[in-house]
């Protein structure tokens, strides 16, 4: 499968805002569309139709225009023996970092493997970046006829959730009786847990913890606006825990797990699913998490071989990854992201391996090209320069488009962009951006609309691909490191991918071109594999409470 030639398709039928009437390009969106409907009826779908389906009318124009070679900065090498290659160069760095001890990615943790025997009721405190969420989990017991999708044997008894302030974003002993609090006035509300000597509970916590076993770890990193006090640095979550229950509310709790939220969705999803064997975070930031053997390997670190069991939990910090994209698929958009982006010939330092040791802070190529939070400042920095070059909403003011111009980060939502991307109705779009911007629907012209939809595909497709070449490594480092595991894959010819993150779950298309990127890949077809997504909802909480049951 090529792309590349799909991208010389787009790049032609980009228009030029001033020299095409509305009417005719009305007419000829519905020429296209009717055409595409009869010939995809016809013949299967590929991910070079997908591309073609949102492509902007071409009018003959033959006016200069700055938009074809922007979409061929991001699209033009796209193709399948690049995804093949990049794939190669990715497992080769994962390796490394297994082999080499990397101190931040490859994060060993104490296996999860359920079995589907687990049961029973578990507290779940789950910390995130701006919300504490505490729920009752009950997990039924199995019976002889066990389903095949475990789901229905989950259930949330009792669930809430409060803002975390910034003012109160100290973990201090005080953040922890805040905690306890909470939990106190959940349980007060539960006739078993109230009636219960010890309560087994699960922790899902959002940042890195120097873990010291499958229910230990000390904190010693936040982010998110966090920061710890000296009272509690380096001290262990579980013991703070107990401790601040035990003697603010009389209450006894056994902390039986702490996972991060990647290790979570593998532990929901692997319980509910036996043939998912990665989990992928795409929202805001990307990571995923995978199992590997560690026994009599010597593929991997002795200090990563972490516990007593066969297998170790990798949270593999992936956003860190991706430094052999860099001179291949980024352009000068990425280097307005971060600076880094432009060193294509000699990047003085491995991004996975260890921090920037000129600025003391981390590169992470893979998570500003694929994420929530930069598909859409990418979209406006492109914007921004279409707009100076007058090839796109040309009708309005500067004052009109300052917010799109000047508002870095916030000029344009990704809420914004799943719309425009996920909506055909290109009247639907203009009333859209009427609402948010306030601009003149009378001056918004359907070119634009097409353009701009444009602009977000081509930036959608390029993090599709780079995501892709994510999940195929991960699919080779399996086959390297647990071929047993691996065969069985081969065997159901299937392997489920677990997710959370609001960009994978509300940009549809989004997930289908990296689905189908994956599954048209030449290497992928000749292991006989079809991948598959699989939304894991509540992973956070059930996540905890499935590895809670494990370790009980």
């Amino acid at each position: 499968m090529s792309i590349k030639g799909n991208t010389d398709t787009l790049t032609n039928t980009v228009t030029n805002s001033s020299t095409t009437s509305d009417d005719d390009l009305e007419t000829a969106l519905d020429s296209r569309l009717s055409s595409e409907s009869s010939s995809t009826s016809s013949s299967p779908n590929t991910t070079i139709n997908k591309i073609n389906d949102i492509s902007p009318i071409s009018t003959g124009t033959t006016t200069p225009s700055l938009l074809p070679s922007i979409v061929n900065e991001f699209l033009g090498e796209i193709n399948d023996d690049h995804l093949n290659q990049q794939s190669d160069l990715l497992l080769h760095d994962f390796n490394e970092a297994l082999q080499e001890n990397s101190k931040i990615t490859m994060l060993p943790n104490y296996n999860i493997n359920p079995s589907g025997n687990e049961f029973g009721q578990f507290l779940v405190i789950d910390l995130g970046g701006s919300t504490l969420r505490i729920a009752i989990i009950k997990i039924d017991k199995p019976t002889d006829h066990d389903e095949a999708d475990r789901s229905k044997r989950i259930h949330i008894l009792n669930e809430k959730s409060w803002i975390i302030e910034n003012n109160f974003k100290t973990i201090d002993n005080n953040f922890f009786k805040f905690i306890a609090s909470k939990i106190a006035e959940i349980i007060k509300d539960d006739e078993e847990f109230s009636n219960c000597h010890i309560i087994k509970t699960g922790i899902s916590w959002s940042f890195p913890l120097k873990t010291t076993n499958y229910n230990n770890g000390k904190i010693v990193h936040v982010s998110k606006g966090y920061t710890i006090s000296d009272e509690i640095y380096n001290k262990d979550l579980k013991t703070i825990l107990e401790s601040v229950l035990k003697s603010e509310f009389n209450l006894l709790i056994d902390v039986k797990i702490i996972l991060n939220d990647s290790l979570a969705v593998y532990a929901a999803g692997s319980f509910m699913d036996k043939f998912m064997k990665l989990a992928l975070v795409l929202g805001t930031g990307t990571n995923m998490c995978c199992s590997l053997n560690k026994k009599d390997s010597d593929l991997m670190h002795d200090d990563k071989k972490l516990g007593t069991q066969d297998k170790v939990l990798f949270n593999t910090e992936l956003s860190l990854f991706g430094q052999s994209i860099i001179k291949q698929f980024t352009n000068k958009y990425d280097g307005l992201i971060d600076s880094r982006f432009n060193q294509v010939i000699d990047l003085h330092f491995k991004t996975f391996m260890t921090v920037d040791p000129i600025s003391k802070t981390i590169f992470q190529p893979l998570e500003l090209t694929t994420s929530g939070r930069y598909l859409p400042e990418l979209t406006r920095l492109v914007l921004c320069d279409l707009i100076n070059a007058k090839e796109i909403f040309t009708r309005l003011s500067c004052q009109d488009l300052a917010h799109i111009l000047h508002a870095s980060y916030d000029g344009i939502t990704g809420k914004l962009i799943c719309f425009i991307n996920e909506t055909e109705d290109l009247q639907d779009i203009k009333l859209k951006l009427h609402e948010i911007y306030q601009w003149d629907i009378d001056l918004i012209t359907t070119n634009d609309i097409l353009n701009l939809k444009t602009i977000i595909e081509t930036i959608l497709t390029r993090g599709a691909f780079i995501i892709s070449i994510s999940v195929i490594a991960f699919i080779k480092l399996i086959q390297l490191h647990n071929p047993e595991e691996f065969q069985s894959l081969l065997d159901q010819k299937v392997i489920n991918i677990g997710y959370v993150g609001s960009v994978l779950h509300h940009f549809n298309h989004y997930r289908h071109l990296i689905k189908q990127f994956i599954n048209d890949n030449t290497e992928i077809k000749q292991f006989g594999l079809k991948v598959d997504f699989k939304l894991i909802e509540n992973s956070s909480v059930i996540g905890p409470a499935i590895g809670a049951a494990y370790y009980s």
